[in-house]
């Protein structure tokens, strides 16, 4: 498994917030041959979304917490690229996200 800490994170929300929100330090992705799991910190704690990974590059994404749901597509273009960009919708918001993993942790 390929671990990214500490990525970055540009959100777009389609709900009239401002256009782009980018946050360093914004969480955690992991890759293996089987499947996606990207972690984030928000105000009511952590975050997790899932997905399956058929080595497309393109991956769904579900999350699901007590009174909370969302689901997510990221897409890598290149096999060894380090940007992943997609879609959102969580518990009524929706919009777009752009993660740029840099160096995986190696530790």
């Amino acid at each position: 498994m390929t671990i990214w800490r500490n990525v970055i994170a540009d959100t777009y929300y389609a709900d009239g917030r401002p256009p782009a929100l980018r946050q360093r330090d914004a969480g955690e992705v992991r890759i293996d041959e089987r499947e996606i799991v990207v972690s984030y910190e928000d105000e009511y704690g952590v975050v997790i979304y899932r997905g399956d990974n058929d080595g497309s590059g393109h991956f769904n994404l579900e999350f699901n917490a007590p009174g909370r749901n969302g689901r997510a597509s990221l897409h890598r273009f290149l096999p060894d690229g380090n940007i992943l960009e997609g879609y959102w919708i969580e518990d009524g918001s929706m919009g777009m996200w752009r993660i740029e993993l840099g160096q995986p942790d190696l530790g």
